[in-house]
């Protein structure tokens, strides 16, 4: 009679830590088996990669190779380009080393907050996309991917740049709100897929977007174009 007593009070016992556990875990407390779990392993992997705005670097997207190819290598109408940076100058512009000579690259299609603009004080969110890119792209090895005009009047090389893991880098700055799009034509073929990418990252108040709108570095003109909030007549940036 005894041994049975002290069984079913172990039974007893055993259900109510159970029960108690399931309660603990379902409204969020700590739990020791859970939370050594949550910190292992691909959980723990998953939180961190998922972790956009405390500025963790999230690869989420590729090159649209349907809307432009680039089949030939050199520095050429549609070519690209394999090279490595050399140096990080801002959030869009850096140089690179290609065939044993320096170039400088402006991005493609973005334009990010001023940083180091002659006369310019650092714009809101030029540091975190400064620093994005010299994390993301010095001594690194990139693509680079060009339109119909490979240079601009400063001598620039102008390209579209990929990452080695295939992050698409010009579209990952907008999408995440460290840049906005800007076109200049002749090289406007990605126009429609950049606003697209800019007015998710609006209505999703990711990066800058989430500043209250006389904070930002960019805002609207006359003609409802974003433009850098520091030209007081609004001109295009």
């Amino acid at each position: 009679m005894k041994k049975k007593t002290i069984s079913a009070l172990a039974t007893l016992v055993t259900a109510a830590v159970i029960l108690i556990g399931g309660v603990i875990n379902e409204q969020g407390d700590k739990n020791p088996l859970g939370n050594f779990f949550h910190e292992s392993g691909s959980v723990k992997a998953s939180r961190v990669k998922d972790s956009s705005q405390e500025g963790t670097y999230q690869a989420s997207i590729t090159f649209p190779e349907n809307l432009l190819k680039a089949e030939t290598e050199g520095i050429a109408p549609f070519g690209y380009i394999k090279a490595t940076v050399s140096k990080v100058t801002d959030g869009d512009t850096f140089h690179i080393t290609y065939e044993n000579r320096d170039y400088k690259v402006r991005m493609l299609d973005i334009d990010t907050p001023e940083s180091v603009k002659a006369g310019v004080k650092p714009q809101p969110f030029s540091k975190e996309a400064s620093g994005l890119t010299e994390e993301m792209l010095a001594n690194k090895n990139v693509k680079l991917i060009f339109e119909k005009d490979t240079t601009d009047q400063f001598d620039r090389l102008l390209a579209h740049v990929i990452l080695e893991d295939n992050t698409y880098y010009n579209a990952y700055m907008v999408e995440n709100g460290y840049a906005i799009c800007v076109f200049y034509s002749p090289n406007t073929l990605l126009k429609k897929y950049f606003n697209e990418l800019q007015d998710t990252a609006i209505n999703e108040q990711k990066g800058f977007w989430q500043l209250p709108e006389k904070d930002r570095p960019f805002i609207k003109d006359s003609k409802g174009k974003y433009v850098a909030a520091y030209k007081s007549k609004g001109k295009a940036a």
